[in-house]
């Protein structure tokens, strides 16, 4: 496997969205964490070229990960596979699942990303989990990716946000897990 420090290329992000889990060694993540609530648990991860989050409910399983399109994934039970451009909202219905996901890929003039850049650290300190990966230069600021949950009684919210310098582009993808 190769190591890279820096964010992959945005124009090559993709969506991909599949019932079932995806084994772990297919990404690899800087960070993890699990949220347990109403019997249901969430699995976060955060890692270079972007996130996965899968859900499992008492009666499906979900997962969406964000990646470059280099990355190998499985075909099987595989829902979504989208490249991440522009705005786009998808939504599945699964046993007791409805999976609402939508993102937008904004570039923006580098003093606009460079505010926002500073916003998103500090955004960082209080996400459910964050990460700040190296930029691809010492001068470059750092690549940050972020996911902010919000449990609700219905389900879960994912905010995800990841910083792509080398672009001056945001990726912001909102997830919604609606227990039926």
């Amino acid at each position: 496997m190769k190591t890279q420090l820096s964010r992959p290329d945005v124009a090559d992000m993709v969506l991909r969205t599949f019932e079932r889990t995806v084994h772990p060694e297919l990404f690899e993540s800087e960070k993890q964490s699990t949220i347990n609530f109403g019997g249901n648990r969430a699995t976060l991860r955060l890692g270079r070229t972007g996130h996965v989050i899968e859900f499992r409910s008492a009666d499906a399983v979900i997962t969406e990960v964000a990646t470059t399109k280099h990355e190998e994934m499985p075909s099987t039970k595989k829902v979504i596979d989208r490249r991440l451009i522009g705005y786009r909202t998808h939504m599945i219905d699964l046993p007791g699942i409805r999976y609402h996901c939508s993102y937008q890929l904004e570039h923006v003039p580098l003093d606009v990303y460079l505010q926002l850049h500073r916003e998103f650290e500090v955004d960082a300190r209080n996400a459910t989990l964050s990460v700040q990966l190296p930029g691809s230069t010492p001068q470059s600021p750092s690549c940050i990716s972020l996911l902010k949950c919000d449990i609700l009684s219905e389900g879960l919210v994912v905010h995800g946000f990841h910083t792509f310098p080398e672009n001056a582009a945001i990726l912001r993808i909102q997830t919604l897990f609606e227990l039926l």
